[in-house]
């Protein structure tokens, strides 16, 4: 190519990036946290999620739908006999 040739091709897109620059971009969709629970539940749907899982996300966290039960201490587990135990003793004394 010529240098005339090489000038023509980078003054058209030149020009073209001018014009690319004058045309307005689309205004970016304004997003906010779901201010209800169906609007929750909708955004899941939107992101994927079954309605069931929507639902039971939505009620109860993801844990919900992934079977993922959160392991006991062993101090919550002692706890928990120990209540058991001591209600099971009210259940079992003479009622008055």
């Amino acid at each position: 190519m010529t240098a005339r040739g090489t000038s023509d091709v980078a003054t058209i897109q030149a020009e073209g990036l001018s014009r690319s620059a004058a045309v307005a971009a689309p205004a970016a969709a304004t997003r906010s946290k779901p201010q209800t629970m169906r609007e929750f539940e909708r955004a899941m749907r939107e992101l994927g999620y079954s309605q069931r899982e929507a639902v039971a996300i939505a009620l109860h966290g993801f844990k919900a739908i992934d079977g993922t039960v959160e392991a006991m201490t062993h101090a919550q587990i002692a706890e928990l006999a120990s209540l058991l135990e001591r209600n099971l003793n009210l259940l079992k004394e003479p009622q008055s």
